[in-house]
């Protein structure tokens, strides 16, 4: 019988349209996507006025998002005269899509049923037309049409949750869908049936589950699949992560040997040198030297660091060939960064500074730049060299303002940002301000929508317009990243803007990359604001400033309101149930819901002012503690003192909570330097 209705169901038809309206009706003419709710601001017509797209009072807005905006508040019959006007250019398919919503919401039955038939007929390609399909329940035509339309993985989720072994719809959400948080139990299940899916398919149950850390069943899928250098590339990757170290270069070797031009193959060259053995590592470094330009510095690094584990003569002629030969390199510069580190255990401060100054020449793009030029500064300021000091501090804020050391610079030079151990005293408001720059890549109609604020209707559209193609360029990476943020999947949409810093791409298409890390849309995206009207209040009735909040907001959770950890931590501040039930006992609550953002942002920032209030309000501590517990702090201090807070985050034995601390005060200072106006201030007069 559940086949029989499941067949029935998916093949649909325009009586389904009376089933869908209350459902439609009751979500505020706003349809429901699996995804978490969008950033603020969510009203259209809130964004469209922060981002300047019209002047404040609804008669100079776009009638779109007056509309749109009336549709959210359930005001469909007001909805219907705006939409009465002058319909937009350009966007004729989504004001007839708005009017067929608001007349469904306005329950005009045979008015709507005629209006979503004419979303079909007129734009039968479009992407309005899968709307269309969805709420006459044509379902079958809908996954047809448009299998990567979000409304395509409600109608899969709802078949699967009928038949739960369906192979069709299972394999549907594989290709099209498969970076959803709880997707490797699907692909189990596809895995388990023995489907016959072709190699492109196989490459999307891979990555799959390579992207969700499930490496023993992404060694089966990337075995099957498609057969081209990111593929190999990542079955290496889950090889070496499954410790299967002559599998993995294997399989390395094989993206060299078959790929010898792609990005992957150097990468996989530098991965032999990490785990093979010291010969093997040897010809991959040599390899590196020889074949390929852009990594000859680095090959010569490695080739020197093994000869040195060896204790070669020869590691001393290939540093010195580095430095001669290969002076600017990244390569070379960590090289100084690491010489420098030596000067300064020994002592010599002068002889590490000079160091680093060499580092500052050779100009900001070198990956320890920021790192080294904090600690000139730190060791010319014990020194009493203060000039020399602000030099390189102001450097880092200058050429790195997104780093931590970017932050220890400005605490350094006195800017009320707060130091490791007084973070909670700072008082730096925040002035949340979303940034509307026309998106890298997408059609004119995903650019319009995006630009005035329609931002579900933008990302679906991007949806279809991507379809299932599993290699993107970086400026389509960077759209689909900010749309995903900005309609709350931030944990997909933060990962892929942050891919942007290592993804393995053509010269071509790395020299694009730092354009687009330098516009405003790109850091508010890596630095979303979901949830601010609950983290803002909560935060200060704790007395904790809402830039440390979010920092350790975006660190735990990536604003994912449901998501779980292994051990049982829950939600956006990750709370562990039993912590939970300790804080609802201490502050007099009988029932939570730690999936609840409210109950989850009171139960955490409450928290979070407690391990601040048994540390001597010592942030960093507090910090560390949220991590690892207040008992391994405890023992951390006792052992080695807290006196230097630099020292002690170098220090702490736990490689997780070590990067930890530092990643919720970067997030911190981005927070801070984003959007405090006076902290942006004293940035703009740096030239930062």
């Amino acid at each position: 019988m559940a086949s029989k209705r499941l067949g029935l169901w998916l093949l649909g038809g325009s009586g389904a349209l009376l089933s869908i309206v209350g459902t439609f009706a009751g979500a505020g003419g706003e349809w429901r996507s699996p995804l978490n709710q969008a950033i603020e601001p969510r009203d259209p017509i809130a964004s469209a006025v922060a981002q300047g797209v019209a002047k404040p009072g609804r008669d100079s807005l776009p009638l779109l998002v007056q509309a749109e905006s009336l549709l959210r508040a359930s005001r469909p019959r007001e909805a219907l005269q705006v939409l009465s006007g002058e319909a937009p250019q350009g966007l004729m398919a989504y004001w007839v899509l708005k009017r067929a919503q608001a007349l469904t919401m306005a329950n005009d039955r045979v008015a709507a049923s005629a209006a979503w038939q004419e979303l079909i007929q007129r734009f039968p390609q479009h992407p309005v037309a899968a709307e269309a399909h969805f709420v006459l329940g044509q379902y079958s035509a809908l996954l047809q049409r448009f299998p990567s339309h979000l409304r395509s993985q409600e109608v899969v989720l709802r078949g699967l949750a009928q038949e739960p072994r369906r192979v069709d719809l299972l394999t549907h959400l594989a290709v099209y869908f498969g970076d959803r948080r709880d997707i490797v139990p699907y692909l189990d299940r596809l895995v388990a049936a023995k489907p016959n899916l072709t190699p492109e398919q196989w490459w999307a149950v891979g990555d799959a589950y390579y992207f969700r850390m499930a490496d023993r069943q992404a060694v089966v899928a990337y075995s099957r699949a498609t057969q081209n250098a990111v593929v190999l590339y990542r079955l290496g990757r889950v090889l070496q992560a499954l410790n299967q170290r002559d599998r993995a270069i294997a399989v390395y070797g094989a993206v060299v040997q078959r790929f010898s031009t792609s990005p992957e193959a150097p990468r996989a060259l530098v991965r032999i040198t990490q785990i093979g053995s010291p010969s093997q590592g040897l010809a991959a470094a040599d390899r590196l030297i020889a074949n390929y330009a852009d990594t000859t510095a680095e090959g010569v690094l490695i080739k020197a660091d093994l000869l040195a584990r060896q204790q070669s003569r020869a590691a001393q002629d290939n540093y010195q060939l580095l430095l001669n030969r290969y002076g600017t390199s990244n390569a070379a510069a960590q090289y100084r960064w690491r010489l420098a580190r030596q000067r300064a255990e020994r002592g010599d401060r002068s002889g590490a500074i000079a160091l680093v100054q060499q580092i500052q020449q050779l100009g900001p793009a070198h990956s320890v730049s920021a790192e080294a030029n904090f600690w000139a500064g730190r060791w010319a300021q014990q020194m009493g060299a203060s000039q020399r000091a602000r030099q390189h501090h102001e450097f880092v804020l200058r050429q790195h303002p997104d780093s931590y050391f970017a932050w220890r610079s400005a605490s350094a030079m006195g800017w009320p940002v707060g130091d490791l151990s007084s973070v909670r005293q700072v008082n730096a408001p925040l002035s949340p301000q979303l940034n509307r720059s026309s998106l890298p890549a997408g059609s004119a109609e995903v650019q319009a929508l995006f630009t005035l604020g329609l931002d579900r209707e933008a990302f679906n559209h991007w949806q279809v317009e991507k379809g299932a193609r599993r290699l993107l360029t970086v400026s389509e990476i960077f759209t689909d990243g900010v749309l995903r943020v900005r309609v709350g999947d931030t944990l997909v949409g933060i990962r892929q803007l942050e891919s942007l810093n290592w993804i393995d791409v053509s010269a071509a298409e790395r020299a694009l990359i730092p354009q687009l890390r330098r516009q405003p849309l790109y850091w508010q995206s890596l630095y979303p604001l979901p949830f601010w009207e609950l983290i803002s209040p909560a935060s200060q009735q704790q007395k904790l400033p809402p830039a440390l909040v979010m920092g350790l907001i975006r660190q735990e959770s990536r604003f994912e309101a449901t998501i779980r950890s292994v051990a049982g931590a829950t939600g956006l501040m990750q709370v562990m149930p039993d912590t939970g039930t300790y804080i609802a006992g201490r502050i007099g609550v009988k029932q939570f819901n730690l999936n609840s953002p409210s109950d989850n942002i009171r139960f955490g920032t409450w928290y979070l002012n407690y391990t601040h209030q048994q540390l001597q309000n010592n942030s960093m501590l507090a910090i560390a503690s949220y991590n690892a517990g207040p008992g391994a702090v405890g023992r951390w201090v006792r052992q080695r003192g807290a006196s230097d807070p630099d020292a002690f985050i170098r220090s702490i034995p736990y490689t997780e909570t070590r990067d930890y601390v530092e990643r919720v005060f970067e997030n911190y200072w981005n927070y801070l330097r984003l959007y405090a106006p006076s902290i942006r201030q004293r940035l703009a007069t740096l030239g930062g």
